[in-house]
């Protein structure tokens, strides 16, 4: 029996380790210059991004069209409409049922923080030394003076002037290889002990300037892109925070935000219930014109970033989270109690 013990020790024990640790490592974008081209089933470009895509990724357009990856043939990826912006698109009949029933009984909204609580949304950089070409002549630089840090000097800067608390952590996570999350995942760590009510991960995208470019009020602006993981116990609540966000500014500056990208990681987002990854403009675009689009960003959505309601969504993402840390812990008592009483001990009692 201690032989068979002895077996199963080395494997359990490196299991546990894994779903314990759970590294943030599938979260990779290229930097060679290449991108990935997300195409419908018409060959018509839904979006581009210099984020790797896998099957079953999801993109959500600025006219709100969902599209699921179903294939990925080298730098193109195939997808398929499953949920139309319009309400008379291509729902389904239980689908309609539901949104009858939700009209009839609206879920209730919980304040985000109490009234008369000031909490601060802190804006931090996973991939630091993320530049503009334009601007800084290349699309990394050394992080105390990159491009994606200027930017979001100017996110801060406009939140503040609407009278919000804003922390701007500038801690260096370089380089931007597949193990950058898991620093910055210390960054995130250390703003979570400041209570924030929102926090910012700032990025820029590496695709042609075109993708990122519009003109809002007569100025030419970059794009917002949203990121959201899908491998996280916190997606639905992310989501459901994205979602309202977008919301806020398509009501103000319709097309600013290009739209979401749920992508196969993590991206640090099992953290926390409200931490959102943008991408503002492309390392191709003008950086003014990044600055100006978070301006407008921060226009349109300090409201739902600082004093926003947290949807039931939001709380069931959160009770998700919970419950899948406790599922955690009651396997790795199993297996512990296993490999110290053994099969035929635990049968008998």
């Amino acid at each position: 029996m201690k032989k068979n013990k002895g077996k199963f020790l080395l494997p359990a024990a490196l299991l546990l380790l894994g779903i314990f640790t759970l590294p943030a490592t599938a979260e990779r974008e290229k930097t060679d210059g290449t991108y990935f081209t997300i195409v419908d089933e018409n060959e018509e470009v839904i979006c581009r991004t210099a984020h790797h895509i896998s099957v079953g990724d999801e993109y959500l357009t600025a006219e709100n069209n969902l599209y699921r990856v179903r294939s990925v043939h080298q730098n193109t990826a195939h997808a398929r409409l499953v949920e139309e912006g319009s309400d008379t698109g291509r729902r389904s009949f239980f689908q309609e049922i539901r949104r009858g029933l939700q009209a009839l009984f609206p879920r209730r909204a919980e304040p985000a923080q109490s009234e008369g609580e000031k909490r601060p949304i802190a804006i931090y950089h996973t991939h630091s030394g993320e530049s503009y070409i334009p601007n800084e002549g290349s699309p990394h630089v050394e992080a105390g003076n990159s491009g994606v840090r200027k930017v979001a000097h100017r996110l801060a800067r406009r939140l503040e002037a609407e009278n919000l608390q804003v922390i701007h952590d500038t801690s260096n996570h370089d380089p931007q290889d597949a193990m950058a999350y898991d620093r910055s995942r210390r960054t995130v760590a250390e703003l979570l002990k400041k209570r924030p009510i929102a926090l910012i991960d700032v990025h820029r995208d590496a695709v042609p300037e075109e993708e990122y470019e519009a003109w809002v009020e007569g100025e030419k602006a970059a794009k917002i892109q949203l990121v959201v993981g899908r491998q996280n116990p916190y997606r639905k609540a992310n989501e459901a925070f994205a979602r309202q966000v977008k919301a806020a500014v398509d009501r103000e500056y319709p097309g600013l935000i290009k739209g979401i990208f749920y992508g196969n990681g993590k991206y640090n987002q099992d953290m926390a219930p409200r931490l959102l990854l943008i991408e503002a403009g492309s390392h191709t675009n003008d950086r003014e014109e990044a600055e100006k689009g978070v301006e407008l960003f921060a226009a349109a959505a300090h409201r739902v970033l600082s004093t926003g309601t947290v949807s039931r969504q939001e709380s069931s993402g959160a009770w998700r989270a919970l419950l899948w840390v406790v599922g955690l812990v009651a396997a790795g008592v199993v297996i512990f109690y296993f490999l110290n009483r053994g099969w035929g001990r635990l049968r008998e009692e």
